[in-house]
């Protein structure tokens, strides 16, 4: 499948197709990414991959990248990840270490994946790049699972 913002293909790393083209149509139709210009990499069982760009009107006070900005980013990677594994959940908690500032005018990469999962709480974690390949965030959260994506997968 075609990423339609960049026309790169989204790399299918083992999921079912029907799957594989669910979590897609989901992850592109959330107003947040589509407004924050959030693009699928790849997609594997419990794992996802993005990229979003950063620009002054998303920085802080410095005039680096506002926090928020990474927070959402994060968040937002941790649940598709979750989406893979057919998956719906929502967010109950999460923590954020900023390890380095972000400049502004910058692609962020990110890779969410699955830490932990239980029969009501799973457990994932996510790590920010620049585009110099330096970790710059990392993220742990919680999510309540509150159903499955898919009923036939």
């Amino acid at each position: 499948m075609l990423n339609p913002q960049h026309a790169l293909p989204i790399e299918n790393q083992g999921l079912d197709p029907k799957l594989f083209n669910q979590v897609v149509a989901i992850t592109q139709s959330i107003p947040a990414h589509q407004h924050l210009h959030m693009h699928l990499l790849s997609l594997a069982p419990g794992k996802a991959r993005l990229q979003m760009p950063t620009n002054p009107a998303f920085s802080n006070s410095y005039g680096l990248t506002h926090g928020g900005l990474i927070a959402t980013f994060t968040d937002s990677a941790m649940g598709v990840a979750l989406r893979t594994l057919n998956l719906r959940a929502v967010t109950v908690e999460i923590n954020l270490n900023f390890l380095a500032p972000v400049k502004v005018d910058q692609i962020l990469t990110v890779t969410a994946y699955k830490v932990h999962l239980g029969s009501q709480l799973v457990v994932a974690e996510a790590e920010v790049f620049n585009p110099d390949k330096k970790l710059v965030a990392k993220s742990r959260a919680t999510f309540y699972r509150v159903g499955k994506l898919l009923d036939s997968v």
